[in-house]
């Protein structure tokens, strides 16, 4: 058995990571986590987003989730950047490197990495 110390070490630990999920925010990061994305990767992508928004101390502002609809066969992970009064950016085949760039530039900086974009050309490819 555990000490309570060593208890309140592991809630606390886990209250953090919880509240990065839960807390009101003003930005939604959401990854796609349908079939198509988890074999492309993206719980990787999710566990990505949610350490850095933690190491830039954004978790107040920022939700990170998971929805398996954001999925996007031929374009998985597909990541979905929410923000109020702004028009809904989709990012395709998202990988880690990829992360720290949105994060810099399109959830920091406000602008939208655009050659990372899901386009309806892109789309209409397929």
């Amino acid at each position: 058995m555990k000490s309570i110390d060593e208890l309140n070490a592991i809630k606390q630990e886990y209250k953090s990571a919880v509240t990065i999920r839960t807390s009101d925010y003003e930005t939604r990061i959401i990854v796609g986590m349908g079939n198509s994305g988890l074999v492309a990767g993206a719980r990787d992508i999710l566990k990505s987003f949610v350490k850095r928004i933690e190491d830039e101390d954004l978790s107040g502002k920022i939700i990170v989730t998971q929805e398996a609809r954001v999925s996007k066969v031929g374009y998985n992970p597909v990541v979905k950047i929410v923000e109020d009064g702004v028009k809904t950016a989709v990012y395709a085949n998202v990988t880690t490197d990829m992360v720290d760039r949105i994060v810099d530039e399109h959830i920091k900086g406000g602008k939208i990495v655009e050659e990372y974009i899901l386009t309806d050309k892109k789309s209409e490819e397929e």
